[in-house]
């Protein structure tokens, strides 16, 4: 009962849904193989005594019919006790309103309750609870009809059989019932507890324990595979969630030094700035510089956080690229005549963000161009390869070490900070082409130039050519 009790306490979970369904399919099973059990015992037990009643019964007659043809005379009790050598059988001759003129029986029968059975066997049971096959027959002496043969068959056995049966299937299923639910209720338990023991560990998971994995469990089923993607999404978390420490380190960091600048120049301006115009105007001059910075890098900073959301839509559309490329040079030229800018491109269509396409080759030629000395040549090309669109952008600078290849798409990074300080970089600008590329489904990457620069390359998707 307490077994009950627990379960109808625990009726909403899992387990509980999973042991009635159990229960339920296991009832049903076994209610069907009883049903099928008992009736195939009945038929295979009544249909056998039917056909030997109905085969005996036909053998009666046609002697019967032969004694009235030999004698030429009205039987008697005596034939009929002659022809029963059963004692589970009954003979008797009746008269039309089933009144009994001869009979030879060994046990009780009530005429008056014997069912229409001519020239077919009928199972029936008396008011006294005596199971009865029976079977009848005109008997003709004469011309005329002299009366019915009626031949009963006792089956008392066979019925107390199938009642034991009936019984014992009925036990059976309350048993199976109950045996049932303790088997799905004991099931279900082992079966989840695994799942029980993955959700208390996922909740004693919080911010100071993300680097907590899951027990990924030996055997190869569903469980392995959930527990093998939560500590995938538990990766992605805590790396999303020290990329965001971090961020918010460095940002904090880039916004105090001009916050700094600005505090100092605004109190040097409030000191000696209303009687000194020189001081007053370099103060000005430092505070709009300074402003223009912080601006600066946090629109680069709402751009990435609009990026690392997805919430940041693209407004693609199929263009060709040499036209942006031209033009974006020819403003490179116009803007900037200490390096000597060229343009390799072929006639290639691509779908893309024109804005954010125009947006990161600025970011990679103002890039290029704040390490490469004057004079130098920066290169911008683009070709269709078999992976897609490859653009690159070549300088002469002097190229990254080896070993910070790898960091300089990272935001904040500065190969040399003193000169990025210098050239006002805020250390987001490859950071920023790199979000616009992967936003396109693309990848980008630096290599060092030979002899001496460095080449930044992207490959894109190359969609263009199915538009």
């Amino acid at each position: 009962m307490s077994c009950v009790r627990n379960l109808w306490k625990k009726r909403n979970n899992l387990s509980f849904r999973l042991t009635r369904m159990y229960a339920l399919l296991f009832a049903a099973m076994l209610i069907l193989i009883s049903f099928i059990v008992y009736f195939v015992s009945r038929w295979f037990l009544l249909d056998r005594r039917e056909k030997d009643l109905l085969d005996s019964a036909n053998n009666i007659a046609e002697i019967f019919h032969a004694e009235l043809a030999e004698e030429n005379s009205p039987p008697d009790a005596h034939v009929l006790w002659e022809l029963n050598t059963s004692d589970s059988m009954s003979l008797a001759l009746v008269s039309p309103d089933m009144a009994p003129l001869y009979q030879a029986s060994n046990f009780h029968v009530v005429f008056s309750e014997i069912p229409d059975c001519q020239d077919k066997v009928v199972l029936y049971r008396q008011t006294d609870g005596l199971p009865l096959l029976a079977w009848e027959t005109e008997i003709l002496f004469n011309g005329h009809v002299l009366g019915n043969l009626v031949v009963l068959q006792l089956v008392d056995r066979e019925d107390a059989f199938l009642d034991m049966l009936a019984w014992l299937l009925i036990l059976l299923n309350i048993a199976g019932a109950f045996a049932a639910l303790a088997v799905g209720w004991y099931t279900s338990r082992r079966m989840l507890n695994p799942l029980s023991a993955i959700i208390h560990r996922a909740h004693a998971i919080d911010e100071g324990t993300l680097h907590t994995r899951l027990e990924v469990p030996e055997t190869d089923d569903e469980l392995k595979h959930l527990t093998t993607t939560l500590n995938a999404m538990l990766d992605r978390v805590e790396s999303a969630f020290i990329r965001q420490g971090q961020f918010t380190q460095d940002a904090s960091h880039e916004l105090r030094t001009p916050l700094s600048v600005l505090q100092g120049h605004a109190n040097l301006l409030a000191r000696w700035g209303k009687d000194d115009p020189a001081v007053r105007s370099k103060c000005i001059a430092t505070i709009q510089k300074q402003t223009a910075y912080m601006e600066h890098l946090v629109e680069n900073l709402l751009f990435l956080s609009r990026g690392d959301s997805g919430i940041q839509a693209l407004q693609k559309k199929r263009f060709l690229m040499v036209d942006v490329m031209e033009e974006i040079i020819d403003e490179r030229r116009e803007f900037d005549r200490a390096h000597v800018y060229r343009l390799r491109v072929e006639e290639i269509m691509l779908v893309a963000d024109i804005n954010l396409f125009h947006q990161l080759l600025l970011i990679l030629l103002d890039n290029a161009a704040k390490y490469t000395p004057s004079g130098k040549t920066i290169t911008l090309s683009a070709a269709r390869r078999q992976a897609g669109v490859e653009i690159c952008v070549q300088d002469e600078g002097c190229g990254v070490p080896q070993e910070q290849l790898s960091s300089i798409f990272v935001r904040f990074y500065r190969v040399d900070k003193a000169r990025a300080r210098e050239t006002g970089g805020t250390g987001l600008g490859l950071a920023i082409a790199k979000t616009i590329v992967q936003m396109h489904g693309g990848s980008i990457w630096a290599q060092n130039a030979s002899p001496c620069g460095l080449i930044v390359r992207i490959l894109l998707p190359d969609d263009g050519a199915k538009a």
